[in-house]
């Protein structure tokens, strides 16, 4: 797992100039936070300490830190966060908070000894600066681990998409590669009566044929295609189900002209009239009509709906791959409406780049 977050952080503490200039300044403002806490609690307290104490306390502050990073860069080696990241924190916050805290006391002795201040010392100003140091090693350490399981969340989300875009293209490419056997199967059976009884229909209907063939290889691996193609394949689809189906079927067509300039996922026409044909009844008594529609960036497939008392195998693939398709291809949404007597499917069209 690449976690950028984390990488950025180490890449900035790496430049020890970065580095040191920030614990540097993280020492002022301890030290000036202590004087502004020991100044309210102690009434002759000066706020403003010598030069000395200021840099006493930026070295105390230097070296602890300094040490608390290279225990931080042994713990990524021997226990990264990706192995167990709440056992990580703990082992970073008390290797962290033990170090420094008995590295801080040490130089404070020193300090305290070489510039004989023994004379008196508060337990509770002790306790005062153990807790700056524990505070700082808690919230470095807080912010390590919230930065890492943020990543962590993000780089889930990102595989959780992927997959979700694989699968989809997978199942999809299965629709595309099949254009429905029992379709082939039906229009060889139609294509093998026209030869005997109208030679010229046949020849029209081979030509058909092989131009939705032609355009389901040549758009295998395209995400989008043009919607004027994707009508006129359409429509030799079409002319292929009037030959089976004849007078019982019905397509009522109303097409925008500057619809035919956008773009459209492959096969997505065809197989929501795959889907009309499949599902509903169509005979002379119970016509089956096709509205197909563009316009306001929409394509719209509305059919009459009579749907089939013996259902055929439906895998259910087609409206939702479609669904998913268009859940990466464009932030519009691709909608299902189904009432009494219609079924109706509105897609979305995409803009040409």
């Amino acid at each position: 797992m690449n976690h950028e977050g984390i990488g950025d952080m180490m890449s900035y503490l790496k430049n020890r100039w970065i580095r040191w200039g920030s614990i540097l300044l993280l020492g002022m403002i301890l030290r000036f936070s202590l004087d502004v806490i020991f100044s309210l609690m102690y009434r002759n307290y000066p706020l403003f300490q010598s030069v000395t104490t200021y840099l006493f306390t930026l070295l105390i502050t230097f070296f602890s830190l300094e040490l608390f990073y290279r225990v931080k860069q042994q713990l990524d080696k021997r226990f990264p966060w990706e192995a167990d990241p709440y056992k990580r924190f703990f082992r970073q916050w008390i290797y962290g908070i033990g170090l420094a805290l008995f590295f801080a006391m040490v130089l404070r002795w020193v300090y305290l000894l070489t510039f004989n201040r023994l004379t008196f010392i508060a337990l509770s100003d002790e306790l005062i600066r153990i807790g700056f140091i524990v505070v700082i090693i808690t919230i470095v350490t807080v912010v390590e681990l919230s930065v890492f399981l943020l990543e962590k969340w993000r780089f889930s989300l990102a595989e959780l998409e992927r997959f979700k875009k694989e699968n989809a293209e997978f199942q999809f490419e299965s629709l595309r590669s099949q254009v429905n056997p029992h379709f082939l199967f039906n229009s060889l059976n139609t294509l093998a009566s026209l030869i005997y009884s109208d030679k010229e229909k046949a020849e029209i209907f081979i030509r058909e044929l092989s131009d939705v063939y032609r355009y389901v290889l040549d758009n295998r691996g395209k995400e989008i295609v043009a919607f004027s193609r994707e009508l006129q394949v359409a429509r030799s689809y079409l002319f292929l189900l009037g030959l089976r189906f004849e007078k019982n079927m019905m397509v009522e067509w109303n097409i925008q002209p500057e619809m035919e300039k956008m773009m459209i996922a492959p096969l997505t026409l065809q197989l929501l009239i795959e889907n009309a044909v499949k599902h509903n009844v169509i005979s002379k008594k119970k016509p089956l009509t096709i509205h197909i529609t563009a316009e306001n960036g929409k394509l719209i497939v509305k059919n009459n709906l009579q749907k089939k008392e013996i259902k055929e195998y439906s895998s259910q693939l087609g409206l939702k791959n479609i669904k998913s398709r268009y859940a990466f291809l464009t932030s519009g949404e691709v909608d299902i409406t189904e009432t009494s007597d219609e079924f109706i499917v509105k897609v979305p069209l995409i803009e040409a780049q």
